[in-house]
């Protein structure tokens, strides 16, 4: 079997029109929801059935705070304090869900729903959070090896350096 370390699965913001992975990033899941709808029929004998009649989809995430908004911080991640602006007005995101071996790049539009910080004595700053996905979550299957070339916006398929392909 080929698994999959959650290390190759990184979340990435659209921030000021450029990818940026959520700094020091811990963990992240992507969970999809659907409200049933209860059915039955006369076939059904007297069993219930459901179908989906809503669905919903939220990202969670956690990981380690570092400066990514004042001098000397890392400008290329999205950390708590990029993250806490961001919650504070409201933005409408892009997000990507992506790695370099697992062939396959999820992505969408989200608000942030919850976003909080643990200041623990004699421990590293961590915080975690939510989106709340607007629409529907998209899929990009890729097939064979994925590899990337640095810029989080472009990656290669099957290791043909000609066959680019923007995520945007």
């Amino acid at each position: 079997m080929n698994y999959v370390n959650g290390e190759d699965r990184i979340l990435f913001l659209k921030i000021d029109g450029a990818y940026m992975p959520v700094g020091c990033l811990t963990g992240n899941n992507l969970d999809k929801t659907a409200q049933m709808l209860e059915t039955t029929t006369a076939d059904n004998k007297g069993w219930g059935t459901s179908r989906p009649v809503q669905k919903d989809y939220n990202i969670s995430f956690n990981g380690l705070q570092v400066n990514s908004t004042m001098a000397g911080g890392n400008f290329s991640v999205a950390s708590y304090d990029r993250l806490n602006k961001l919650f504070d007005d409201s933005i409408l995101l892009e997000w990507k869900i992506q790695g370099t071996i697992f062939p396959v790049v999820n992505y969408g539009k989200c608000y942030i729903s919850s976003l909080g910080e643990v200041n623990n004595v004699g421990e590293f700053m961590s915080f975690s959070g939510a989106l709340t996905g607007y629409g529907k979550p998209l899929v990009q299957d890729l097939g064979g090896v994925l590899l990337n070339n640095g810029d989080p916006n472009i990656i290669i398929n099957s290791g043909d350096p000609d066959e680019l392909i923007k995520v945007t």
